[in-house]
């Protein structure tokens, strides 16, 4: 009983994701890569997305989860006349979301795009930077 639970659970799964990964027989678009990183005085997040236009870029920041989205939409047609020789479109979107700490500042979120990454910068509030406390020796 349980080894065919256990079958028909794996069974569904891998229907299921190759369903959700594979459309017309290509592979569909996986999300760009992200990555975050904490310092002392600030959070740095880059998301790897070469190739794109990034004035298309829409940064949110809402309740403390921060939205980064991306759509663009390519067409091209070759007309003589009333004869349409080759039709060509692309669509790319994505959004990656993730939750940020309540200690960050919101007016200083920064994003610039270099080389292929898109780096967000994002500024601790000055309470929740570590303070140093120096120790008085008395004789």
């Amino acid at each position: 009983m349980a080894n065919n639970l256990l079958s028909l659970i794996d069974q569904f799964f891998d229907d299921n994701v190759r369903a959700m990964t594979y459309s017309l027989g290509r592979p569909l678009a996986a999300l760009p890569a992200l990555n975050v990183r904490e310092y002392a005085d600030r959070y740095e997040v880059s998301l790897a997305a070469p190739g794109i236009d990034p004035q298309k870029v829409k940064i949110e920041l809402k309740e403390n989860i921060l939205t980064i989205s991306y759509e663009d939409k390519k067409e091209q047609a070759h007309q003589e006349g009333d004869l349409i020789r080759q039709e060509y479109s692309e669509y790319i979107n994505f959004t990656r979301s993730l939750s940020l700490p309540k200690d960050v500042d919101s007016e200083s979120i920064k994003a610039k795009y270099t080389r292929g990454i898109l780096h967000i910068h994002i500024t601790k509030l000055p309470e929740a930077q570590p303070k140093t406390i120096s120790v008085e020796v008395e004789e």
